[in-house]
Formats: structure tokens, C-alpha cells, sequence
């Protein structure tokens, strides 16, 4: 929008509308404000930037005032600027990432037609999120005006965009395809095609389009999906902050904070699943049930390995990852095992409709579809088999080796599975 300077003098020249927003720099030490204005910077250029990107989309111009006069930006303060006005489409709008303005540092004549620096930045319209501020607001353009998005239309806006495109297929704000793990893909495409993805012949954007794993925004570039930042980064939660597994070890019956081990998994999704199976399976803070027999002491494990296979990829596998910034939290006491997993049950589901061997529907379809194509260091399978089935499968395994059958709890936006360890080890549950 506004390519040339004919064009863009043009705008300026006809004043402020529902595309276009004019804003005087002023620097009070290095703090960037704005002339006749009421809210603080920060806050303002939020409410600027959140309002035309649920709208059309726009333009803001920094170094023109509201009369339209060019005034500019000084040259020696372009950088910091320029930083801060991208902080402030980070950090200040919401959700955190998912604004990503065009910035472009032209020249533009003032009245006496010497040449000022002038930031423009573009703020494309939405197509995944409705956008707010820091503090809460719903805002939309109404001409040159900011207003706040009625309660029926926030409703019907923030169905129509979730609906569009599911957030797996939404690309990763900020990604490229240089993000991309290309050899761990390759050994994915050949497990489950037979062949190098690159003797396919299929051009690699092609390719991952296909997939899911990248799309071509409206500027022509290829981004990362946020299935291509989960299962093939090397580092999801640098892009979904949360995106990680955590377990802590307590010697008692409470998470206090006092702790006897901590861990985090990071990496892939699968191989977040491989690592805390691995932690768990070889962990010296798991007792080994010991029972007397006639034939003498029999060591038993205390979780059945299925049930926690089951436990941990239902967990990464269906949590919610839009809610970032919340980790899976595995708490391990002497008696049980807890699994915290951020985001409630998805769409009408309830804990008793699991127990009844219900066939839900996935909200993580495409992740569902590629966990079927990871090997399972368990049982050497699949790391997820047949629609519902896991579930039931984990309650019978664990009720038969702790005559308790695993609770499921919703709270709040976040759900919690209990497993019971099984019997009263001889050995203490946990080392001293």
C-alpha cells in the first residue's frame, strides 16, 4: 500500500482514515513519545496496531504530526526506534508473536522541501487471530477512530478466524524454511515413504506445503507452520513459548517446591516423548514393587510402562498449544504420578465420555496423523494405534497393577491425570 512517494504525499494530504494513522515522534531520553497524545506510547501504538489488523489492515506513518506536515524522525535515533516499535507489536499486542508489521525507513519533503526520515509501517489484516491489547482490549478501525469490538461481533470474529485455518496450520509468526530440520525430515519421509524426500522430484516448499508443515503467506514468503515448528525445529518453544516437558521428583505427598530432581525435555515433539520415557523407565527416584513369594523376593514395576507411554504421548500429542508459556508438568510422589497438561477437554468432550470409550474429536488432527508414523520405544509400534483405544487401555493396565483406576480432572483450562503407584514397596519409594 502506498508504493510510491506521489502516492503516499497524496494520502498524507488527504488526512487520517481507517487506512492510515499519523503519528509526531517526540524522544524523552531514548523513550520514543507522541505529540498530542494521551496514552502512553506503548499502549497507544498497541491500540493502532491491534485496530487495523482486526480491520483492513493499514498504514502508519511516523514523522508526519496530524496536520499532515512532515516533520521526520532523527537519523541518529533511527535504529532504537525502529527497535522499539517492533517490541511494541511483539510484546504488547496479543497473542505475543502473531503481529508482524512491514517496516520501511523512506524519505519524504517537508514544507520547504528538505528531505526528513520517515518510518512507515504496514499492519496487515488478520486471517488467524483477533488481535488485543496487552490489557485486554478488543479494538477496531472506524475510520480514524478506535473502537471497541461489540461483544456479538468480538463472538462472531473470534469464531470465523479459529475456524478459518486450525493453529496447526497457521503459519509461525517469524519462521522460515532455514528453521527447518531438513535431515530429520529426511529420515521421516524415508521411514514412511520409502525413499529420500529429496529423490521424490517434489520441490521441498511443495513438498512441505503438502504436508502441512509450510505455507506462502500473502507476502510471498514461506513460512513455518505451527506443525513444522512442533514436530521438525530443534527448538519448538522458541517459537511457542511452553512447548517443552518438565518433570519434577518429590520425596512427599505435596509439590511444595521442595524437589529431588527436575528435568526439562525440549526438541521435537517426539522426541520430548522419548526423552521423558526414557527418564522414567531408568529413573532411581521409580521404586521397584517387591513381593514375597515361595519362590522368593519378585520385583514389579510400579506404573505399568504402557500406561505411562499412553499417558505422555495423550499428553503432547492433545494439549493445547495455543495457550503458551504453560508447560505438560510431570509430578512424581511416592504413591502417584501426576500429569498436568495445559488446555481443557476439546470440543463437548468429558471425563466420563473417555472412560466410556468415547471416539473424540481430535484437536490436534495433522500432530494425531504424524505420531502414527513415530516408532514407539515400548512396544515398537506406532507412538499412537486405533481411536480411543489408548485410553481404556491405560486404565486397565494401571488399575491391574494398582487396584486403583487413574482419575482424570478438569481445572480450569488445564486437565490432570493421576496414576497410582502400585502396592507398599519393601525398599523405600525413594532414595535417601
Amino acid at each position: 500500500m502506498y508504493e510510491s512517494i506521489d502516492e503516499l504525499l497524496l494520502e498524507i494530504a488527504a488526512g487520517e482514515d481507517t487506512w492510515l494513522e499519523l503519528k509526531e515522534v517526540l524522544f524523552r531520553g531514548d523513550q520514543p513519545r507522541f505529540a498530542n497524545e494521551g496514552l502512553s506510547a506503548p499502549k497507544d501504538i498497541a491500540e493502532v496496531f491491534t485496530s487495523m489488523a482486526n480491520t483492513e489492515g493499514g498504514e502508519i506513518l511516523f514523522g508526519v504530526n496530524k496536520s499532515g506536515q512532515v516533520v521526520g524522525i532523527d537519523p541518529g535515533r533511527r535504529g532504537l526506534f525502529e527497535q522499539w516499535v517492533v517490541n511494541c507489536a511483539l510484546h504488547n499486542c496479543e497473542p505475543k508473536g502473531s503481529l508482524e508489521p512491514r517496516l520501511n525507513w523512506r524519505h519524504l519533503p517537508d514544507a520547504d522541501g528538505v528531505e526528513r526520515l520517515v518510518l512507515q509501517v504496514g499492519i496487515p489484516k488478520s486471517r488467524f487471530y483477533v488481535h488485543h491489547t496487552s490489557d485486554g482490549r478488543f479494538l477496531k478501525r472506524v475510520g480514524s477512530h478506535r473502537s471497541p469490538i461489540p461483544a456479538e461481533q468480538l463472538g462472531r470474529l473470534l469464531a470465523a478466524r479459529s475456524l478459518l485455518v486450525p493453529f496447526e496450520e497457521r503459519p509461525s509468526p517469524g519462521s522460515s524454511l532455514d528453521d527447518f530440520n531438513f535431515d530429520r525430515f529426511d529420515a521421516y519421509h524415508s521411514r514412511r515413504f520409502g525413499c529420500s524426500y529429496r529423490a521424490s522430484g517434489t520441490p521441498e516448499e511443495r513438498l512441505l506445503g503438502n504436508l502441512k508443515l509450510a505455507m506462502c503467506n500473502d507476502d510471498g514468503l514461506w513460512r513455518l507452520t505451527n506443525l513444522g515448528v512442533l514436530l521438525f525445529c530443534d527448538r519448538p518453544s522458541n517459537r511457542l513459548p511452553g512447548a517443552y516437558v518438565e518433570i519434577a521428583v518429590h520425596d512427599h505427598g505435596v509439590a511444595d517446591g521442595r524437589t529431588l530432581d527436575v528435568k526439562r525435555f525440549e526438541g521435537p515433539l517426539n522426541t520430548q516423548v522419548d526423552g521423558v520415557l526414557d527418564y522414567l523407565s531408568h529413573s532411581p527416584f521409580l521404586a521397584i514393587r517387591a513381593e514375597k513369594t515361595v519362590m522368593g523376593r519378585l520385583d514389579k514395576p510400579i506404573y505399568a510402562p504402557l500406561a505411562v507411554q499412553e499417558a505422555i504421548v495423550n499428553a503432547v500429542v492433545h494439549r493445547d498449544y495455543e495457550l503458551t508459556g504453560s508447560q505438560i508438568l510431570v509430578n512424581l510422589f511416592p504413591d502417584r504420578m501426576e500429569i498436568r497438561n495445559p488446555g481443557a477437554l476439546h470440543n463437548t468432550l468429558q471425563p466420563e465420555n473417555l472412560y466410556a470409550g468415547c471416539q473424540p474429536i481430535r484437536r490436534n488432527q495433522h500432530l494425531c496423523g504424524f505420531f502414527r508414523d513415530f516408532p514407539d520405544p515400548v512396544t515398537g509400534r506406532s507412538l499412537m494405534e486405533a481411536r480411543g483405544v489408548g485410553f481404556l487401555a491405560m486404565i486397565r493396565e494401571s488399575q491391574a497393577i494398582s487396584g486403583r483406576r487413574p482419575s482424570f480432572e478438569v481445572i480450569g483450562q488445564a486437565i490432570k491425570l493421576t496414576i497410582f503407584a502400585g502396592g507398599v514397596a519393601l525398599d523405600d519409594a525413594c532414595p535417601d
